[in-house]
């Protein structure tokens, strides 16, 4: 500093009225080794203070490390879902958004993301496992009697109280949820450890493969055609192409090109939300129709002339007021025909997709091919190298439903030795 008449001057700080200094302070940055100049102009100070904030800015440019701010869980959540948001499908990150509202929030939430430990991880986990949910679900009984108001009183009576425990794969999605936002955390926040590593999970017990034999899925379709024939035309779609329900759902009789026979997959929904096929979920482009497929769709098309479903969209399987329908609207006639048809091991709709793969491998398609007509795409430049046109994709159809063929001949065989013993 120095002195000039009664007033003192200090060396960046200059005085523009009695309350008001312009402080400018000149530094190298470490990070870029530039120059770096920072202004600024402050009010109700003396010069004394004024230098003092010009030493502290100087400090600030010359900082080699910035210290990290302590963030909790609950608030990078929100900026990670935001950034998240961008680039998920719709349906996945309200998926994301649910899980971090319902299971991983209200546990961690409120605490510092540089506090959290492998034991507090593992002990969520832990207590996940062992805990339940509770839903009221109607009975069997209700869903199969019409409404009539003296059936209405009695709603109460056919309600029941179903208690579960949360399933180890129900918990290790909640688990991967957290553990991707944790990862993206240790790198945005600079945390000194990922508490997320190394987490243990009780071994998973042996499950049976969520499909169906040839002979047990013609069984199921015929099942389906006789007893609940408005559902049969989706279920074999699924079953006879492998299509995923959200590609399936959004099909439009446009789609439907009976020249060529084939069928363009264009779109996917998602509780009603309609989209383009999405990178994360592939499909074909085109699927061929089997003469078995035709056949199925020309007698749906019919039960939805017959009823006179309201269909404004065009869609080829409509729900009964006219929207898109959702995969819950077959558990019942699904679970029904496993029932008659004998079959007590679990089976889920997605199930005919993993049905369908199976009746591809049994009927000898190439891995390209099968790929092609699934959508699996698990070899890249295998796939950027290959190209499968609509001849081979129907040729593997073909095949595929040669071997449904050679079990309904099986079946058929065996019916007539039963029938011939009795």
């Amino acid at each position: 500093m120095r002195q000039t008449g009664t007033a003192t001057r200090y060396a960046g700080v200059y005085r523009v009225d009695d309350n008001t200094h312009r402080i400018r302070a000149v530094g190298v940055d470490p990070r870029t080794g530039k120059r770096k100049q920072v202004e600024k102009l402050v009010q109700g100070v003396s010069a004394q203070q004024a230098s003092r904030l010009r030493a502290e800015m100087l400090e600030e440019i010359q900082r080699p490390v910035q210290t990290a701010q302590r963030v909790r869980v609950g608030e990078f959540a929100q900026s990670w879902m935001r950034s998240k948001a961008i680039g998920l499908d719709a349906a996945v990150a309200r998926t994301y958004g649910d899980v971090l509202d319902q299971h991983i929030l209200p546990v961690f939430g409120d605490l510092y993301y540089d506090v959290i430990t492998k034991i507090d991880v593992q002990g969520w986990v832990d207590r996940s496992l062992g805990s339940a949910w509770r839903s009221i679900k109607k009975s069997n009984k209700m869903k199969r009697t019409a409404a009539t108001p003296a059936r209405a009183r009695r709603k109460n009576e056919l309600l029941k109280d179903v208690v579960k425990m949360y399933a180890r794969n129900t918990v290790q999605g909640w688990f991967r949820v957290f553990r991707a936002m944790t990862r993206d955390a240790v790198d945005t926040l600079e945390l000194q450890r990922d508490p997320t590593l190394r987490i243990r999970f009780p071994p998973d017990p042996e499950r049976e493969p969520n499909k169906l034999t040839p002979e047990e899925m013609l069984t199921f379709l015929e099942l389906m055609r006789k007893h609940y024939p408005r559902q049969h035309g989706l279920t074999a779609l699924l079953a006879f192409t492998g299509l995923r329900f959200c590609h399936a759902s959004a099909l439009k009789w446009d789609d439907w090109d009976q020249e060529l026979g084939v069928i363009y997959v264009r779109r996917k929904q998602s509780r009603g939300r309609i989209g383009s096929v999405s990178r994360k979920k592939r499909a074909p482009p085109f699927i061929p129709v089997t003469p078995e497929l035709a056949d199925a769709l020309k007698e749906h098309r019919g039960w939805l002339e017959f009823d006179k479903t309201p269909n404004p969209g065009g869609w080829m399987f409509p729900s009964a007021t006219g929207t898109l329908r959702t995969p819950n609207t077959l558990d019942f006639a699904k679970q029904r025909c496993l029932e008659l048809a004998g079959i007590d091991r679990r089976f889920t709709i997605h199930g005919c997709r993993y049905s369908f793969t199976d009746l591809a491998r049994l009927a000898k398609v190439d891995p390209v091919t099968r790929r092609e007509l699934t959508g699996h795409v698990t070899e890249q430049m295998q796939r950027h190298y290959s190209t499968v046109d609509v001849a081979e994709k129907r040729e593997a159809m073909n095949a595929a439903m040669n071997v449904l063929k050679v079990a309904k001949a099986e079946l058929e065989r065996k019916k007539s030795v039963n029938s011939g013993v009795n």
